[in-house]
C-alpha cells in the first residue's frame, strides 16, 4: 500500500483548485455579452461600441444627435476600430435630467495567447434622450470630432 504524504496531498489539491478555476475562466469568457434593454441609455451605448468595432458608420450616424453628427461627419470616414480584442464594461451611468453619463473601462489587446498584450483604459459617453430615443450627445470615444 502507498501511504500518501502531506506534501502530495497538498499538491493534489492545489492542482484540482487551479484546474476548476481554469474552467470557471473558459466558461465565463465564452459566453454571449449580456443585452440591455433596448431603449435604455445603456443599450445605445452597447449598439454604438458594437458599430464601432464593426465598422458600421451608418448605424454610428443613427444613434449620434443631429448635432453631433453634423460636427463629426468628416471624422466618420474611417470609423472602424478593430484590435484583436475588444471588451466594454458599463462600469455606471449617471442620470441627470434628460442626459446620462455613462461610464465605461475598455480592454483591447493584441497577440495572442498567454502572453499578449492588453491594456484597459476608462471612456465616458454622454446620451441624451431625444423623444423616445437615447443618442449619443457630445463627442464619443474612438471619435475625436474637430471644431465647428
Amino acid at each position: 500500500m502507498s501511504r500518501v504524504t502531506r506534501s502530495g496531498l497538498v499538491l493534489a489539491i492545489v492542482g484540482a483548485s487551479l484546474a476548476v478555476v481554469v474552467v470557471v475562466a473558459i466558461v465565463l469568457a465564452l459566453q454571449p455579452p449580456g443585452q440591455f434593454d433596448p431603449g435604455t441609455p445603456e443599450a445605445t451605448v452597447q449598439n454604438y461600441l458594437q458599430a464601432v468595432i464593426d465598422g458600421d458608420q451608418v448605424e454610428v450616424e443613427l444613434l449620434m444627435t443631429p448635432e453631433l453628427l453634423e460636427r463629426c461627419r468628416a471624422d466618420l470616414d474611417q470609423i472602424r476600430h478593430s484590435p484583436e480584442s475588444f471588451r466594454a464594461v458599463i462600469v455606471d451611468a449617471d442620470p441627470t435630467g434628460d442626459r446620462v453619463t455613462v461610464d465605461i473601462e475598455i480592454t483591447e489587446g493584441s497577440g495572442g495567447g498567454v502572453l499578449g498584450d492588453s491594456w484597459s483604459f476608462d471612456e465616458t459617453l454622454i446620451v441624451e434622450q431625444r423623444g423616445t430615443e437615447w443618442l449619443i450627445a457630445e463627442e464619443p470615444w474612438p471619435i475625436y470630432c474637430g471644431d465647428v
